[in-house]
């Protein structure tokens, strides 16, 4: 029974980092042999950190929400107007480029970001702070791959100037600035991190439950001597 827990909570734990895991090993694919995608799927893959930042800037309120202690009902409401606030920015990148796979791609990283939280349910003050935690990770994340990669050298790899001149050909290279293959490193050095920080933070998050859950039980025993 013991090792059965043990491998439950390590296949949890994969499972919170898998998503990320994935679009990490999906960059690093398009950044050895872009040839596999094309050039538009690319250049798609690019605008996927775009859309990165926007979730970022919208798990904090998330997070707040899940802090409060509101009703159930009030609280789905708060977390629905949310969404909906930040839908709006999704549908004008849409627009914007005149694709449909912005909304795709912030469906995929809004489901990647709180996987970890609905596959390991907790207290509500747990898992606000779990989801500040996060959130922490991919700021720095965030912040130091966006000046890193714009003042180190990257190599082109399978990103070569011809393929990314058929990326401009076919309507724009995409949301990058030192050139597609600099954005695609980005997206595999971040999602990285992200993976192992979820895999870390899935397992923590547990010891965290325990304690509280202690500390509530310590509490409830002390009223009750009294």
């Amino acid at each position: 029974l013991w090792h059965d827990r043990r491998m439950l909570r390590f296949l949890q734990r994969l499972l919170a980092a898998l998503p990320d895991a994935i679009t990490a090993a999906v960059f690093l694919t398009a950044w050895l042999t872009p040839e596999r995608f094309g050039p538009d799927r690319v250049k798609d893959l690019t605008l996927v950190m775009a859309m990165e930042f926007i979730v970022i800037h919208s798990s904090i309120f998330y997070a707040v929400i899940a802090g409060v202690d509101i009703a159930r009902g009030k609280r789905i409401a708060w977390l629905a107007g949310l969404s909906c606030l930040y839908l709006v920015f999704v549908f004008g990148f849409a627009i914007g480029y005149k694709s449909s796979w912005p909304i795709f791609a912030f469906a995929w990283l809004f489901i990647s970001r709180f996987l970890h939280v609905w596959l390991n349910p907790v207290s509500s003050d747990v898992e606000a702070q779990r989801m500040v935690n996060i959130w922490a990770v991919s700021v720095v994340a965030y912040l130091f791959g966006a000046f890193t990669f714009n003042l180190v050298t990257v190599p082109n790899l399978g990103m070569t100037s011809a393929f990314e001149s058929s990326m401009v050909q076919s309507g724009g290279s995409g949301w990058s600035s030192g050139g597609a293959h600099t954005t695609l490193a980005f997206g595999l050095i971040y999602f990285s991190i992200l993976a192992l920080a979820k895999y870390a933070m899935s397992g923590s998050a547990r010891g965290a439950a325990r304690a509280v859950g202690r500390a509530q039980s310590a509490r409830g025993a002390g009223r009750g001597q009294s």
